[in-house]
């Protein structure tokens, strides 16, 4: 952040720009804004930033302080601004392209984030905050291979940083890789017992299938450290099969505490929301979820499903032929469709779905040892 400090000081000498008309000096008006942002006094710093910017407001070096400054204060959306602003003036800049990145992460527009993510590493690829922030992004969006593809050479290049070895060793797991995993989960271990450890020990049983092992796993990994980013939302995934939804709901909605942008929870909270009927509490959780993973099949169908029990059949009826026409073997969405067609008085439409699901019921059922087809 303070990188795009030591740009502005060409402004100083500018008196010929009109600035030494101000009642304040640029100079002064610079140095106070600094002074103000190294202190963590943001909203000092704003003001002065917007001061400088009514006298000149072309220069992007001003606006990529007064975004940051923003940012300092939570306002990320306005830090967005600025930074383009900046950016259309400034569009060299890798530093100004990672503030930007930053916050469009911190408001879950994680998509774009990636998209300036990638600018940065391609004119600074040894920027290792930009790499381990893309990996981290991929790692939100469930993209796996992404997360092993960028991580496993920087691994190779820092064995001790521990960061790297849980997003790492977590997306290895998660990638059905678990011995590969597990080698990174003991270089964790090494360093004491940790809720990292614990937390990735956690997703590689709940791969695994053993929500009781998960679970226990988890319930350490919160004890140790409660705040440890994606552990609730594990710990209520072992919750819903082995406890109850309300305590599974309690936990999604702790991860939210500390990530609002969390999409396993937004999306988990907004499904049992609806399923409630409680239309209106699940819209904003689910939209969220969206925001995070644009086009996710799995929220499309919350919405289309909440659509449908609104009356918005048609609505519905045209995002759930999208769904299963992307998704054939979406087997939820097709009963959801044929639902919408009979409504529509449309019973050919709608018994071809039936005939669709029953289909891919048994198929789903021939593949479960022991279990006759109904």
């Amino acid at each position: 952040m303070w990188k795009s400090f030591s740009l502005i000081f060409f402004l100083l000498g500018l008196a010929a720009l009109g600035w030494a008309q101000a009642a304040q000096s640029p100079q002064a008006l610079m140095d106070d804004a600094i002074a103000k942002q190294r202190a963590g006094d943001f909203p000092g710093a704003a003001k002065q930033y917007r001061s400088l910017l009514k006298l000149h407001p072309e220069v992007a070096a001003i606006h990529s302080n007064l975004g940051a400054s923003l940012a300092g204060m939570g306002l990320f959306e306005d830090a967005i601004h600025e930074y383009k602003i900046a950016l259309n003036r400034m569009p060299g800049l890798p530093g100004l392209r990672l503030n930007l990145a930053l916050a469009y992460y911190k408001t879950g527009r994680i998509a774009e984030a990636v998209e300036e993510l990638i600018r940065v590493r391609q004119r600074d690829p040894d920027n290792s905050q930009a790499t381990l922030l893309l990996a981290d992004c991929h790692f939100r969006m469930g993209q796996n291979k992404d997360v092993i593809r960028i991580l496993q050479p920087e691994e190779a290049k820092h064995p001790d940083d521990l960061a790297i070895a849980y997003l790492l060793g977590t997306a290895l797991i998660r990638d059905d890789k678990p011995a590969e995993g597990q080698v990174l989960v003991d270089k964790i271990l090494r360093n004491g017992d940790s809720a990292e450890a614990h937390l990735m020990l956690g997703t590689a049983k709940i791969q695994a299938a053993d929500f009781a092992g998960a679970r226990d796993e988890l319930a350490k990994a919160l004890a140790l450290n409660s705040s440890l980013p994606g552990a609730h939302v594990l710990y209520a995934h072992a919750l819903q099969v082995t406890s109850s939804p309300e305590e599974a709901m309690k936990e999604f909605q702790a991860e939210l505490a500390i990530d609002p942008y969390n999409f396993d929870s937004n999306l988990q909270i907004g499904a049992m929301l609806r399923k409630e009927q409680k239309y209106d509490e699940a819209k904003p959780y689910l939209m969220r979820a969206l925001a995070t993973r644009p086009g996710d099949l799995a929220v499309r169908y919350q919405l289309a499903a909440i659509a449908l029990s609104e009356g918005k059949v048609d609505e519905a009826r045209r995002e759930l032929e999208s769904i299963v026409k992307e998704s054939p073997g979406f087997t939820e969405a097709h009963v959801t469709l044929s639902m919408a067609y009979f409504r529509l008085k449309r019973p050919e439409d709608g018994n071809r779905e039936k005939g669709i699901v029953e289909k891919l019921t048994a198929e789903a059922q021939a593949k479960q040892p022991g279990v006759k087809a109904q």
